[in-house]
């Protein structure tokens, strides 16, 4: 009878531990959904389109110090907090929110415009200029190297998208009175050098 006492205590013992631990873990999953009042940019962005995993033991690249992220200033929180919440390096970070944030809106202003106003760059110019300070201002805020291989290859990728089939300008050869006053202006000056630097020489001499 012993043994079935000490059982038959330990069991309501057991429940509130229990509720304890599901509290804990219901907590812990609502401290990964966004805070739809401090980051705008988190609640917009379907965690699906980022890649990333809601399990909090989950790690992209081994151990993760939230202490140690280092952001680049106050304007940048909102990126690094993403990164922070879903323990992503600075690296898998990038790799999740350039594509999204960037290349999205470029492929949609280029959509939005005629293809045949791809090959005109004051159409394609805001796009273009948009794209590259976008990925430029979220490398800074993760204080990371711009350029990098994610960047080099999304411009690859959109060039060969977009524009791939615009006409290359051919070179021409300039017309021959052009080439012609380039080749004989240097050698007419040749000779005038020489005369001058004589009658210096001559000058000198005979003051001396």
């Amino acid at each position: 009878m012993g043994p079935h006492r000490s059982t038959a205590c330990a069991r309501p013992a057991l429940r509130p531990l229990l509720w304890v631990f599901v509290v804990m873990y219901i907590g812990g999953l609502n401290a990964l959904v966004p805070n739809e009042q401090k980051d705008s940019l988190v609640r917009t962005t379907p965690l699906a389109l980022l890649g990333v995993q809601t399990t909090p033991l989950t790690t992209t690249s081994g151990s993760f110090e939230k202490s140690s992220f280092s952001c680049g200033n106050g304007g940048c929180e909102h990126y690094c907090s993403i990164c922070r919440k879903f323990y992503l390096s600075k690296t898998d970070c990038y790799n999740a929110l350039i594509p999204y944030l960037c290349s999205q809106q470029f492929q949609s202003d280029m959509n939005a415009m005629n293809s045949s106003s791809w090959c005109m760059w004051d159409k394609v110019n805001s796009p273009y200029n948009k794209l590259t300070k976008c990925t430029e201002d979220v490398a800074d805020c993760l204080l990371i190297p711009w350029p990098n291989k994610l960047v080099e290859q999304i411009f690859v990728d959109m060039h060969t998208s977009f524009f791939q089939e615009c006409p290359e300008e051919t070179l021409r050869d300039p017309p021959p009175n052009v080439v012609f006053a380039l080749v004989m202006t240097p050698i007419c000056l040749i000779p005038a050098m020489v005369v001058l630097v004589v009658l210096k020489t001559k000058n000198g001499d005979r003051r001396s």
